[in-house]
């Protein structure tokens, strides 16, 4: 009988160890290979059928459908790309491989896109009743949240004004002012007049971007609409428009920088156009802003915007903590938007409840009256404005 010593068997157990460690290695490494293809498969499959809860029959029937138009598409995009992708790789074994897997998915992909079509279809149906029922009671349904909900106007202002604090914060923490700090520190350009970046308030080096928001902020301020007894208003009105004329153009304003104000008769002068009337075409109409919101300017800023989103884009994987912060908050510019318009419909229901408010809550004939002879008199001021008949 053989009896091992306390070190022989010691030096047995360390030699397993290792072995014992490298077989775990490889089943560690396989199932986060196969946790990864499953969460891309379900993103793929989210991306091609939605399963969220439709609000009613023709909800789900839309949904149904296009899970069926999606799932067919795919199929058949399959079937081309996957032999091509394996010839390739492989060449001709390749390609048969590809068929395979092309012609599998050219069956499977279509009879998936049924089954979530006939199953988004059959929950349409059943959530008509409630659909119905809830329209009735006098609820509306949450796009966000798939549900229906009674809107209130002072709790969607509420949430409205949280959001905003919220991104602003995260705008804040992300180093948002970086912009600003840049801006500032911009090297004046030499020019032989600054007669007119000194009207807009902005630095000679100023890009497009800034000198079309100092435009809008300042032609605000001194609009005839605004100031309807100012008559140095009107005026600066007409230089601010002829500035930012000039200065919005690069052509015109490279001429400016190296030559100076335009003459009178020159031919720059002889093609602008009426400030009011460019203001107008540019940011709407001041007098049916409460009614409609700041429709055009929203759109010129997402414009502004999407040049900064694009430059991020585009930064190197090797990037500095600066410029990954500066990258995430340009990610938040889409939620941005839309928490803008979010606030702009707020700002509108806010107004149009107190105008009617004023009317619904007249005790008198005298009241009501009054309140038609204020409304008369506004939309013939709308109408005299510019653009008036179109409004």
């Amino acid at each position: 009988m053989t009896v091992q010593s306390g070190s022989e068997t010691a030096g047995a157990a360390s030699a397993a160890a290792p072995s014992s460690h490298a077989s775990a290695a490889p089943q560690q490494q396989r199932d986060d290979d196969m946790d990864g293809e499953l969460a891309e498969a379900s993103e793929v499959f989210s991306s091609l059928f939605s399963t969220k809860k439709p609000k009613d029959g023709w909800a789900g029937l839309s949904s149904g459908l296009k899970s069926v138009a999606k799932g067919t598409v795919a199929g058949a995009a399959s079937l081309i790309a996957q032999p091509i992708a394996g010839a390739q790789e492989g060449g001709v074994k390749g390609f048969f491989g590809g068929l395979a897997t092309g012609v599998a998915s050219a069956v499977a992909l279509p009879v998936t896109g049924i089954c979530v079509g006939a199953y988004q279809v059959s929950r349409g149906v059943a959530n008509s009743v409630e659909a119905v029922n809830a329209s009735k009671a006098g609820m509306q349904w949450d796009q966000a949240r798939r549900e229906w909900v009674f809107y209130h106007l002072d709790e969607d202002v509420k949430e409205t004004e949280r959001l905003e604090a919220e991104l602003a914060a995260e705008k804040k923490a992300a180093g948002g002012g970086g912009e600003a700090a840049a801006s500032s520190s911009l090297s004046e350009k030499k020019v032989k007049d600054r007669e007119f970046y000194d009207l807009l308030g902005v630095s000679t080096s100023a890009s497009a971007g800034d000198i079309k928001k100092a435009y809008y902020k300042e032609a605000r301020k001194c609009h005839p609409d605004k100031n309807p007894d100012d008559p140095e208003a009107a005026e600066k009105f007409q230089k601010l428009g002829q500035a930012y004329q000039v200065l919005s153009n690069e052509s015109s304003r490279a001429n400016y920088d190296k030559n100076g104000k335009p003459d009178s008769g020159s031919s720059e002068m002889a093609g602008e156009i009426d400030p009011l009337v460019f203001f107008n075409v540019m940011f709407g109409s001041h007098l049916v802003e409460p009614y409609v919101g700041e429709l055009w300017i929203a759109t010129t800023a997402d414009t502004m915007m999407r040049d900064a989103m694009e430059q991020q884009a585009q930064m190197p994987d090797g990037m500095t903590e600066e410029e990954a912060a500066r990258v995430m908050a340009g990610r938040a510019t889409g939620e941005e938007m839309t928490l803008k318009q979010r606030r702009r419909e707020v700002k509108i229901a806010l107004f149009l409840r107190d105008r009617v408010g004023r009317y619904v809550s007249a005790r008198l004939d005298g009241e009501r009256d009054a309140f038609r002879s204020s409304i008369r008199q506004e939309a013939a001021k709308i109408a005299d404005s510019s653009f008036g008949a179109t409004f």
